[in-house]
């Protein structure tokens, strides 16, 4: 799915976490890894070139372990506005994934969450963006692994028929095996009469069970869902299943997706969201 792809750090524990995601961004189709350790310009000054040296000895360890790993690893050092210089990297990199953390403390993680910096790149990049999540143990901030030993891999695959967002339908069934339960999801907005609820549904039904049978050809075992409401709500409440290992939307859409990347509603999915989030370039 995705063979170049760029992560954002800085030398702190929740930062660094993203590094130990390797395996799942093996499984996703990593073949390359550009590091990116952002400077913001503010802090830019002397003893410069001190702090880059202490970070390329700090990560140098983690470094090798990824080039074991048979990845190639890059790592670069820009001086600028964190979302401006992840997008610019991302672009002239020709990069198929940005790996970014929803959560961190005081890091650069962080100001990514917490301020403008997510909702920035989601939607001033055309590249496909995976959100992580993280969970505490025992006293500190340990990434969510979207494949788990024990459980099948089984992604939400939320779409409004769109165009851009069955995309992320193609997506996936051009990939068997990475994933092995997909559930097919549909929010119906509730603000028809009961007829016109129950024509949609039945419409929206039939739809999903057209590509049920597509991906059930290629050997997914696939469940469908149809429900009435605010999209954002049930998505985010569908995302707290134990058995969802990962979110995946477009970034953009008629409807249902259009909530994602207008105001805050992108910041309100990835903030509330219990598993990671994959936004689909589309």
């Amino acid at each position: 799915m995705f063979r170049k792809v760029i992560v954002a750090v800085d030398a702190s524990g929740p930062s660094m976490e993203l590094l130990n995601g390797m395996d799942d961004l093996l499984k996703l189709g990593m073949k390359e890894l550009i590091i990116v350790h952002v400077i913001r310009t503010e802090t830019a000054g002397i003893g410069l070139s001190i702090r880059r040296e202490k970070f390329l000895q700090n990560i140098e360890d983690k470094k090798s372990e990824i080039n074991a790993l048979g990845v190639e690893v890059k790592i670069l050092q820009p001086i600028g506005k964190p979302s401006e210089e992840i997008k610019l990297v991302a672009t002239e990199e020709k990069a198929d994934l940005i790996l970014i953390g929803s959560l961190g403390e005081g890091s650069l993680v962080r100001r990514l969450f917490l301020g403008s910096t997510v909702t920035e790149v989601i939607r001033g990049t055309k590249i496909s963006v995976l959100v992580e999540k993280y969970a505490r143990e025992e006293g500190r901030l340990m990434r969510i692994p979207v494949f788990q030993e024990g459980k099948p891999a089984t992604a939400l695959l939320a779409t409004d028929f769109s165009r851009s967002s069955l995309h992320i339908f193609d997506t996936f069934l051009d990939q068997p095996g990475i994933f092995e339960r997909l559930v097919l999801f549909n929010v119906i907005d509730e603000g028809y009469t009961e007829q016109q609820l129950k024509a949609n549904t039945e419409k929206a039904m039939a739809r999903l069970e057209e590509w049920k049978s597509e991906f059930e050809s290629k050997g997914f075992e696939v469940n469908i869902e149809v429900v009435i409401g605010v999209a954002s709500e049930h998505i985010i409440e569908a995302s707290k299943r134990d058995d969802i290992s990962i979110l995946a939307i477009s970034r953009r859409g008629r409807s249902m997706v259009d909530e994602l990347v207008i105001g805050s509603n992108a910041d309100h999915i990835v903030r509330q969201s219990a598993c990671p989030v994959l936004l689909l370039k589309a």
